[in-house]
């Protein structure tokens, strides 16, 4: 007799694992393993974090003094404007007039080249205005030509080419039979 265990089907996530390629059914074998030392890991981090934190605190309330002044010493250091402030009134002020001139020199070189730049530009715009002032004033004059030209472009040009059209027509019907009468007289033409 065969036993129970043979005779049943297998749960559905065995059927799967027995169908699904090898490295798929590898990682479903090692998930679960995974996930508890990772949640292992979680809580031992937590518990540290909490145990670090608390110790900080308890320092804190120990030492108020000392802890204020790191806190002022590290608002300085680390947000711009209180730096920007530390620098220009402390260390700025350790700087020779020698410094300070060429600091002031840089500055005009550099205002001065701006100017340069800033000038060339308005130059170039400048031409590149009267070019478009040209164009558009010779284009006006294109456009009154122009309009001088409707009236004669209104005349019906279709007519005048019927007329010739026909006119064409009956000449060469007229020569055509002036030809005929030619060939007749045994002439070649």
């Amino acid at each position: 007799m065969a036993s129970p265990e043979s005779s049943r089907t297998p749960p559905q996530g065995e059927e799967a694992a027995s169908t699904s390629p090898w490295p798929l059914r590898k990682l479903q074998s090692f998930t679960p393993g995974l996930w508890s030392q990772y949640k292992a890991y979680e809580d031992a981090f937590v518990e540290n974090a909490k145990g670090t934190i608390s110790n900080a605190l308890v320092f804190v309330n120990e030492h108020q003094t000392e802890a204020i002044g790191c806190a002022t010493v590290a608002g300085f250091i680390l947000l711009r404007g209180p730096r920007r402030f530390l620098y220009r009134n402390t260390l700025g002020r350790f700087k020779t007039e020698k410094d300070l001139l060429n600091d002031a020199e840089q500055s005009m070189m550099e205002y001065k080249t701006s100017i340069e730049q800033l000038k060339k530009d308005s130059k170039y715009t400048l031409d590149k205005i009267a070019v478009g002032e040209s164009d558009l004033q010779r284009g006006q004059t294109d456009l009154r030509f122009d309009l001088l030209l409707v009236p004669f472009t209104r005349q019906n040009p279709q007519q005048q080419v019927a007329s010739m059209a026909s006119d064409l027509k009956s000449q060469r019907y007229v020569l055509e039979e002036r030809i005929n009468k030619i060939s007749e007289y045994g002439v070649r033409v």
